[in-house]
């Protein structure tokens, strides 16, 4: 089917007439090579930091070799007025200038806790004592529970207030 309207053109291919205008304005300005798919990606971003602000992050990261990004912003903020970037965009810089080392994880066996590798299989077999973690009571004074627990029936058998986990 022949037609000279460019929206039944459109149509007849399955095509909004909008994309068909934008294929042939491309066409027009680029010939056959403006038909290859482009990068959906955007070219620059509105916040995006300019090369002034990222030289001076990695200068003075430099300078203070074992401070991190939030170590870095506040050093920067205090030398600078007006609007300062983001903590994560600081540890991007960073990361990308490859002046990052990434921190050594902890293995789960190193914590402090004592275990004998087995599970109760009465109740009274195997009683668990641990501080619970602390909080500040009505007085603002800090309060740390120490509990006794039935490990088969996970039930409660003791808890003391004490000072500190020390005791």
């Amino acid at each position: 089917m022949k037609t000279t309207n460019f929206r039944e053109l459109c149509q007849e291919y399955g095509i909004s007439a909008k994309t068909g205008y934008k294929w042939k304005q491309r066409f027009l300005e680029r010939g056959l090579g403006g038909m290859e798919e482009e990068s959906r990606r955007p070219r620059g971003h509105p916040s995006e930091l300019s090369e002034e602000v990222v030289c001076e992050i990695v200068r003075l990261k430099t300078a203070h070799q074992h401070w991190g990004p939030r170590k870095i912003r506040d050093l920067y903020g205090r030398k600078h007025c007006g609007e300062i970037p983001s903590e994560s965009s600081f540890k991007r810089v960073l990361e990308r200038a490859g002046l990052t080392v990434a921190r050594k994880r902890r293995s789960r066996e190193t914590g402090g806790r004592l275990a004998l590798g087995r599970k109760a299989q009465a109740a009274n077999e195997i009683w668990t004592v641990d501080f619970k973690g602390w909080w500040k009571d009505r007085e603002g004074l800090r309060v740390e529970p120490l509990t006794v627990r039935d490990e088969h029936s996970r039930m409660l058998l003791e808890m003391r207030l004490l000072e500190d986990s020390r005791t």
